[in-house]
């Protein structure tokens, strides 16, 4: 179960909750084979602060030293792992070795006989030659094995793996059927093909087409994806959890990954990091470890940049910046930024609900994909909602009323071409700002306002009605912030109806409104400010941290934040 705390794109920091555990996504599963560790569970834990494991549940039943004991001992006890701990049913395994070894029901009796915390059906692996016949069979049966596996075994973590090959119509049906299982789990599979083979536009289409059928609070998991160089734009297209054998598997062949891209250790005559294993050595030396020594060397460098990639990833969230860090990675590989491209282009109205309306860092030009990006495309359309008086022109957004030039993200925005704007007057900026921000005509109630401007920066700070306030100008971004008495006024503005009178009560008091208790109307986006009502009564004011769809749909965590109530100002 899901609480998002910040969001950014299509991506979203979480608290996950698995029994006893909690985890922060977007995070990842890190792989081990019980029977070749190059780095052991215990410096997973204390060195590199893995958060989850996963391991193949297939592979240690087929081991004989290993599948008794774990069977009485339970798998955590034989890793040394005392968290959260995701089995795979060995899908994959059994599709490369041409096998079929194993029915269904007994694999998935196995994983919760050992102990797993996480739960995976023996699903069917779909490859992205399979023809719409094959692909509309595998996916059929996988289906079936889902539902088996939920109604015999109905208090597990279940994982629920979206198949359908490279047929986006089937994806969108596996993502419907398998959600009416109830899933702990959404783990998008067949994949990993597309990734070796660099088709990241296909990819794109796979995982933006999933997250836009998939309900929000249960986590997205991109099954195989373990290179950084990916995880970045994966988490801008929605998934919260990858799976990595990578740092392993590369150091096996000698490679040393990056954020750009995978090196020959052979090839380095530097190493182009500053990771503690790198910062003290060089590749000569390293080169002439032994071999068991060497892999356990490269191994630990390629979970270093693993980790730290996801800290950037959680921070350019916290930071609204993730686009930029995409714009960024996705210059690793001419197919990463194809990718990025295609998706914004085909997807623009999934991440005009994700994207917050506004950002606590400035729009940055990254390259030509800038003018795709929500941010742009909503600022346009919501540009058809204001006069376009003494403009100014602004790139990527075209012509621009100088009233807009303090407000996001026009005013907040470091582009190639701009010119200067116009002189404009205070009652100018309020139309402009409370028509562009809440629809045409919301300012016509603003007319007779008293305007308070700042003496400093000339920029608009407040408008009163006699003694009442009726809001505020956010200085970091010039929207506007109504006070209750503000509230009553914008007749455009959204709201969310609490129906609950304990919760109301709660809410009057200035405490949050909770996504259980949310009724939203329609096309509320995050970030927006709302007025929360309840029996017709507006109660209170506050910023929007989910969508419509996401307050119907979040069991937990908060989806308005108080900022104003009876009594208060802002």
């Amino acid at each position: 179960m899901l609480e998002l705390t910040d969001r950014d794109a299509a991506g979203r920091i979480c608290k996950w909750t698995i029994g006893k555990h909690a985890i922060t996504t977007p995070n990842i599963c890190i792989v081990v084979n019980p029977n070749r560790m190059p780095v052991p569970v215990a410096d997973l834990k204390k060195e590199f602060k893995a958060d989850i494991l996963i391991t193949n549940s297939y592979i240690i039943r087929r081991s004989a030293n290993l599948s008794e004991v774990a069977a009485s001992k339970g798998i955590h006890s034989v890793l040394g792992w005392d968290g959260p701990l995701y089995t795979d049913s060995g899908t994959y395994q059994m599709f490369s070795q041409g096998k079929a070894d194993v029915a269904p029901e007994e694999i998935i009796a196995y994983q919760k006989k050992i102990g797993s915390d996480i739960i995976t059906p023996l699903d069917v692996f779909t490859l992205p030659i399979d023809d719409l016949t094959t692909a509309k069979t595998k996916l059929a049966t996988t289906l079936a094995r889902i539902k088996a596996a939920r109604t015999s075994q109905p208090d597990i973590n279940l994982v629920g793996p979206i198949q359908g090959g490279r047929f986006l119509d089937l994806r969108k049906k596996a993502c419907i059927e398998v959600a009416k299982l109830n899933p702990d789990v959404f783990a998008i599979g067949g994949i990993v093909p597309l990734m070796m083979q660099y088709r990241f536009r296909d990819l794109a289409d796979i995982i933006l087409t999933c997250k836009a059928n998939l309900p929000a609070q249960t986590p997205i998991h991109a099954f195989g994806a373990g290179h950084p160089m990916v995880f970045a734009m994966l988490a801008a297209f929605g998934c919260d959890l990858f799976d990595s054998a990578m740092y392993s598997l590369a150091a096996e062949r000698g490679a040393y990954l990056t954020v750009s891209g995978t090196h020959q250790l052979s090839d380095l005559k530097e190493f182009p990091c500053s990771c503690p294993l790198c910062s003290h050595s060089e590749p000569k030396k390293v080169l002439e470890l032994d071999g068991k020594a060497r892999l356990a060397w490269l191994a630990r460098h390629n979970l270093y940049v693993t980790f730290q990639e996801l800290r950037t990833i959680r921070t350019a969230i916290r930071e609204n910046g993730l686009w930029e860090l995409v714009q960024e990675r996705a210059r690793a590989h001419p197919n990463l930024l194809l990718a990025l491209e295609h998706g914004l282009k085909m997807y623009p109205k999934l991440f005009q609900e994700l994207d917050p309306v506004s950002k606590k860092s400035a729009l940055m030009w990254g390259g030509a994909e800038t003018s795709l990006r929500p941010e742009v495309v909503r600022a346009k359309e919501q540009l058809k909602r204001v006069p376009i008086k003494k403009p100014f022109r602004k790139d990527p957004f075209g012509k621009v009323p100088s009233a807009l030039k303090s407000v996001y993200p026009f005013g907040q925005s470091l582009t190639e071409r701009f010119e200067k704007p116009k002189n404009v007057k205070p009652a100018e900026v309020v139309d402009a700002s409370l028509d562009y921000q809440f629809g045409k005509g919301a300012s016509r109630p603003f007319r007779k306002a008293k305007i308070e401007v700042s003496r400093k920066t000339g920029r608009l700070r407040r408008l009163w009605k006699g003694e009442t306030l009726l809001g505020t100008f956010r200085p970091s971004d010039g929207f506007f912030l109504p006070t209750l008495e503000g509230a009553k006024s914008l007749k455009k503005m959204k709201r969310v109806a609490v129906k609950d009178p304990d919760a109301a009560k709660f809410v009057s008091e200035g405490r949050a409104v909770f996504a259980k208790f949310a009724s939203p109307e329609k096309g509320i986006l995050p970030g927006e400010e709302v007025a929360v009502v309840h029996g017709g009564k507006t109660i209170a004011v506050g910023k929007a941290l989910l969508n419509s769809s996401e307050m119907k749909q979040m069991r937990r965590g908060v989806a308005v934040e108080i900022r104003a109530k009876e009594g208060s100002e802002n």
